[in-house]
């Protein structure tokens, strides 16, 4: 039977968060993608959401991957440590793409409009500093 601790359980909640965090903004890309390529003024942000969506994708594969090939971790708190450093990892990448959305958002009146509106329906701001910790 696996033994489960205080810290494991808040490792894994923050796990869940963050990657709720990344399906909401592989989203939120996707549907950018979609909104941006109805207005030809903003092909060139299409291709940006684009790219940082490959980014998102490519970044995931490389922590999969790197995890994948560690040799595993024997001691629970090694495994904790491991996983607390996957976390930061992904809330730093989540960090990065949302600075890169509202940069996309000064170079588009439409973009920033719809981002605006997104952010009303949806709640797509990253985990806070305070489950992370």
């Amino acid at each position: 039977m696996k033994t489960v601790s205080y810290e494991s359980i808040k490792a894994d909640q923050a796990w869940l968060t963050v990657t709720q965090h990344l399906q909401r903004r592989s989203q939120l890309l996707i549907d950018g993608v979609s909104f941006l390529e109805k207005h030809p003024n903003d092909h060139t942000l299409a291709g940006r959401l684009v790219v940082i969506q490959y980014h998102l994708r490519a970044t995931i594969r490389r922590l999969a991957d790197e995890s994948s090939v560690a040799p595993s971790a024997t001691h629970p708190q090694q495994q904790i440590k491991r996983q607390w450093l996957m976390v930061h990892q992904l809330h730093f990448l989540l960090r990065q793409i949302d600075e890169e959305l509202s940069k996309l958002g000064l170079n588009s009146a439409a973009f920033r409009a719809w981002m605006t509106k997104k952010q009303q329906r949806f709640t797509y701001k990253t985990a806070s500093p305070l489950y992370l910790n």
